[in-house]
């Protein structure tokens, strides 16, 4: 019997994923469509985010910046304009690498729970000058007025197709990455920063691509969230809300893991479908769910079910074929 390479197993795993994504909007309801859109989203951003922290050591509290710069700049750019607002998720990619670009200096002069509270503190001296600022609206927001003479139907499937586009993006970049020789730069320079240097990584640079890309992932995907909504705030925008939902999806699922975050994202999307409307129970709930997994599964979610299906569905390790061939 001939067992499929990593490789192999990755991509055919990602092709049924957009299979999926393709029957939904031609046989699902119109609040099936919605829910998925949201859920392409928010798993980008966490994907992202264990990107990260997860693979790369890099506790980046204040991810939440990005979704937030990534929304605003699809909503100035569409109504400034007023085109359509999807092209302009882009953009919204684009200005997001920029921000991550210019904060790296003094990012990475910090690390551990430093550079943890430093990223919060940037994402919140963004809020508040976004806040402040009256031609983003305030503390009010803004509206997606660009919207409003397209057909409904045309909108949520225009909105649908580029959220799943996203996350498609996101998982290949995170195969790909973490498949070749920087994934191994990663994985080393999270273990050990100094052997890591040793062996001839160049920690800096490494930290810098790594946050690039996640920022430019996670803003678009922010942007994709937010046409959802129609509406952004510097309250909801740049919400720590955000971070308890990555982390919770991310460290339940099972942090380091490409498959973690996906499992992590469904049981949220399960729980809060089922169970939101109980008030703050429902808060209390997740929480003891969290704590529960990490102390009987410190692996996540998908450690359990990893030891029941016995299959990495997204492997990022090479064989030992792959490497001798890539060498």
């Amino acid at each position: 019997m001939i067992m499929a390479s990593p490789l192999a197993r990755s991509l055919a795993a990602v092709g049924i994923l957009a299979a999926v994504l393709l029957v939904i909007p031609l046989a699902g309801s119109r609040y099936a469509i919605l829910l998925t859109t949201e859920i392409a989203a928010v798993l980008s951003i966490a994907l992202m985010w264990n990107l990260l922290a997860g693979f790369g050591g890099i506790v980046f509290m204040g991810f939440q910046v990005f979704i937030g710069i990534g929304g605003y700049t699809l909503f100035v750019a569409s109504n400034g304009l007023g085109l359509p607002p999807f092209p302009f998720v882009v953009l919204s990619a684009l200005v997001c690498a920029g921000f991550a670009l210019l904060i790296t200096p003094i990012l990475f002069r910090l690390s551990g729970a430093q550079l943890a509270i430093g990223s919060w503190v940037i994402s919140e001296v963004i809020r508040l000058i976004v806040y402040h600022t009256s031609a983003l609206g305030g503390g009010g927001g803004m509206a997606l007025t660009a919207v409003r003479g397209i057909d409904r139907s045309v909108r949520l499937f225009a909105t649908y197709g580029t959220s799943a586009l996203v996350l498609l993006v996101a998982l290949l970049a995170c195969i790909a990455l973490m498949r070749g020789r920087f994934g191994l730069a990663l994985r080393a320079m999270k273990d050990s920063p100094l052997a890591a240097e040793a062996m001839g990584v160049t920690i800096r640079k490494t930290q810098t691509y790594v946050l690039l890309v996640a920022a430019a992932i996670g803003g678009a995907a922010g942007a994709c969230y937010y046409m959802v909504v129609l509406q952004v705030s510097p309250t909801a925008g740049f919400s720590m809300n955000w971070m308890a939902i990555i982390l919770f999806a991310v460290i339940l699922g099972g942090i380091g893991t490409l498959e973690g975050p996906i499992v992590g994202v469904a049981i949220y999307f399960l729980l809060r479908e089922t169970m939101g409307n109980i008030g703050s129970l429902y808060f209390i709930i997740l929480g003891l769910l969290a704590i529960g997994v990490m102390l009987l599964a410190p692996g996540g979610a998908w450690s359990l079910l990893k030891s029941v299906i016995r299959i990495d569905l997204l492997p990022i390790r090479r064989t030992m074929r792959e490497a001798g061939q890539s060498a």
